[in-house]
């Protein structure tokens, strides 16, 4: 049977009741949830679509932006889900405090941990079904221990991830986040066979958006950020004498090493020059450990290479020129003479301001709270003891006012939401007008005092940018304008390190995947529907007199037989004689809006008729790629196979015994094995392929189920208007071109 036979369009309806029909199937999955009242309004729908998506799949990441409020919707999902037992959150050492108090203002019971005692294995016994783990970028690696011990300690239960910055170096990081909740063939039914593929292949999907939610959170509620960019002349500064100095370094005869080693020493010189003779003096000990080692005949190894760079941790080309074997490495020991002179010259300078350092004294200068982000413990040192008495300062070990020591919490606290009022009743004259500090401040933590944020150093990531932005830029904030200043390098460094280049290429990433202020992606999909909202929706055909003649035309693929379940995709496309099909946004966005706005016309059979068997071509496809998707799952792991090996004999055996239900048992384990999984159920496959007979048997009742995936599609249309030109329509003969055009996402 021709399959447009089967597409109902509906009887015929006002166009704007039809685009409004179209318009909310654009929307995601919402569970019927009532929001708690403390939840903002903006934050409700974010809450349901949440619930949708662990209901659904087991878990997704929330990566709304810095500030919003991700940790207020995440107690309101663990109230809903775990009901009056805790939550357990797995967060940041430094948020710890902070979970606490939002879990004491909402009621919300939880057993706060952090990351770093999860790496050594401390993982809560007993916890609700639902996890919650803040800052879930730091699971972006599956090779550390932390991720183990983490994806194991899961399985079983549902995980929400907090991140504003999941994607940093590439699309793979989103993926090992979401391995952890959700399996990897938990979209081969929206038509993405494996997650991991998808990603590792650098390539996007819109059904993405059922496990990376990103809604937002209203602009009322934070506050406007101005951005600008300040830039160095090197022309009456030292930097060129400076990276001159570097690029005389041997260095070794590893290239990989060199760059490496050469690209920390560049980068401490754009930092400062405390910053570079403390690198410099690094690495002369280094170079003297070198030397004592190949006297004895032996060599330093590469941790003492991370050591020394620590600082370029993050970036990640940089770190792919070595080796992977942590190995020795060789060093030029002739380099000592050079090393002595380079810091002979540097400690001169060390008691004068920089060019940096006076542009930066000329900005604070209007008094206006201001946290100056560094990449350099040393810089945050330099800075303090150029900036006077009134300048708090913050690094991974210690924490101050002046040239007084005092505890992290209370010097963070002269910036958090009541500064204003702490600095009002001390008269401004003792308290901290600004702070310095290396990103050890940057993360999760609420300094809405402030109203000025600089990069005085940039980081490797835009993930580190954001994340200092975020102090300030978040909701709760004491200004309704802030200020981001960002200090590029002067160009002699920037051609050496393409530092500023590197970090806009990587901030295209999470575009690609919808994430960004300035990335539409999947996005506008819920804003249409929510912009359709006041216009009663109707499911129907409509016509309107309006140019280009074409078709706008919508539906919903849905398993068969029906469960009742929302649907597993929704379309709406755009159809004219010279491009064909279309989904682009823009494009939809203005047919549905024009459709909502003009008289409606006559609906005619005919043209309606030929319209759904073009739409007919489309679906077919659709559905194709479904099936397609559930057969080409990736092949199973080494441990899988022999897993399924193992079974395939236990089903021969039980079958011959005649034992039905050990067999369906076994066919249940079989079909999980053969399928996607989370990196904890990935774990658990190797355990049970190393079981014995007996005890592999005896394993089978707790073998989890495998992804359901709809073996049978059905198309429903949820709406056509026919856009009726001044020309006969159609104009032509039926076209054959049935794919999307568009690569808008």
């Amino acid at each position: 049977m021709p399959i447009a036979t089967a597409l109902e369009p509906g009887a015929a309806a006002p166009p704007g009741s039809v685009a409004a029909a179209l318009a909310a199937s654009l929307a995601l999955p919402e569970a019927d949830s009532r929001a708690p009242d403390w939840l903002w309004s903006s934050q409700r729908l974010t809450y349901r679509r949440v619930l949708a998506s662990i209901g659904n799949h087991g878990g997704a990441i929330l990566a709304d932006p810095v500030g919003s409020g991700k940790t207020y919707v995440a107690l309101a999902a663990a109230q809903s889900t775990n009901r009056d037992r805790p939550t357990v959150c797995l967060v940041p050492a430094a948020l710890r405090d902070q979970w606490e108090r939002a879990s004491r203002r909402t009621g919300v019971p939880v057993v706060v941990s952090t990351h770093q005692r999860a790496s050594r294995g401390g993982l809560p016994p007993h916890s609700g079904r639902l996890v919650v783990i803040d800052e879930s970028h730091r699971y972006r690696n599956p090779t550390t221990r932390g991720f183990a011990h983490v994806a194991t300690w899961l399985l079983g239960r549902r995980a929400l991830l907090l991140s504003a910055t999941p994607v940093v170096n590439r699309l793979d990081d989103l993926a090992h986040q979401l391995s952890l909740a959700v399996r990897d063939d938990a979209l081969a039914g929206h038509g993405v066979a494996s997650i991991s593929a998808l990603l590792g292949a650098g390539r996007t999907h819109p059904a993405l958006e059922r496990v990376l939610l990103s809604t937002g959170v209203g602009p009322e509620f934070r506050p406007r950020a101005v951005e600008r960019t300040e830039f160095l002349d090197p022309s009456a500064d030292t930097l060129e004498r400076r990276l001159a100095g570097i690029d005389g370094l041997a260095l070794s005869p590893d290239p990989g090493v060199a760059v490496l080693l050469r690209s920390a020493f560049w980068r401490a010189a754009g930092s400062s020059a405390a910053a570079l003779v403390a690198t410099l003096r690094r690495y002369r000990r280094l170079l003297l450990h070198a030397r004592d080692a190949a006297a004895a005949g032996q060599q330093p190894t590469r941790q003492a290479l991370l050591r020394l760079t620590a600082g370029l941790s993050d970036q990640l080309l940089m770190w792919q020129l070595l080796p992977e074997a942590a190995g020795a490495l060789e060093l030029i020991a002739d380099d000592l003479p050079r090393v002595d002179e380079l810091i002979a010259d540097l400690v001169k300078e060390l008691g004068r301001d920089d060019l940096k350092v006076a542009r930066l004294r000329l900005l604070l200068a209007d008094g206006r709270s201001t946290i100056v982000f560094t990449v350099s413990r040393e810089t945050v040192r330099w800075l303090r003891d150029r900036l006077g008495c009134r300048v708090a300062w913050c690094t991974g070990q210690h924490a101050g006012v002046g040239m007084t020591r005092t505890s992290r919490q209370t010097v963070l606290s002269w910036f958090g939401a009541d500064a204003p009022a702490r600095r009002g009743l001390l008269g401004g004259r003792f308290a901290p007008a600004h702070l310095v500090s290396t990103d050890v401040a940057a993360e999760g933590l609420d300094l809405q005092g402030a109203e000025r944020v600089v990069h005085y150093d940039l980081p490797w990531t835009p993930m580190r940018l954001e994340q200092r932005r975020g102090r300030i830029v978040r909701a709760g904030s004491c200004h309704p304008d802030v200020e981001i200043v960002r200090f590029d390098p002067p160009a002699p460094l920037e051609r050496r390190l393409k530092h500023a280049e590197l970090l806009l290429r990587k901030a295209r990433l999470p575009a690609m995947v919808g994430l960004g202020e300035a990335a539409e992606s999947w996005r506008w999909r819920g804003a249409l529907a929510a912009g359709f909202e006041d216009i009663v929706a109707t499911r129907g055909v409509a016509a309107i007199a309006a140019e280009p003649a074409g078709v706008l035309a919508g539906f919903t693929g849905h398993p068969w037989p029906d469960s009742g379940r929302a649907p597993l995709a929704a379309h709406v496309l755009w159809w004219t004689e010279e491009c064909g099909w279309t989904d682009a946004p823009t494009t939809i966005k203005q047919r549905l809006a024009l459709a909502a706005s003009v008289a409606p016309a006559p609906v005619e059979r005919a043209p309606c008729r030929w319209a759904l068997e073009q739409l007919g071509r489309v679906v077919r496809d659709h559905v194709r790629t479904i099936r397609r998707a559930s057969w080409e799952l990736p092949a199973p792991s080494p441990p899988a196979r022999a897993l399924l090996s193992r079974l395939d004999l236990l089903a021969r055996a039980a079958a011959r015994q005649r034992h039905s239900a050990t067999l369906a048992q076994i066919q249940r384990a079989i079909a999980f094995a053969a399928g996607g999984h989370t990196a904890g159920e990935r774990r658990e496959v190797e355990r049970l392929a190393g079981l014995g007979d007996p005890e592999l048997t005896a394993a089978l009742p707790r073998v989890p189920g495998p992804t359901a995936i709809p073996a049978v599609l059905q198309a429903r249309v949820t709406g056509v208007i026919l856009f009726l030109g001044a020309a006969t329509f159609p104009r032509c003969r039926p076209t054959t071109r049935s794919s999307l055009t568009s690569t808008e996402r």
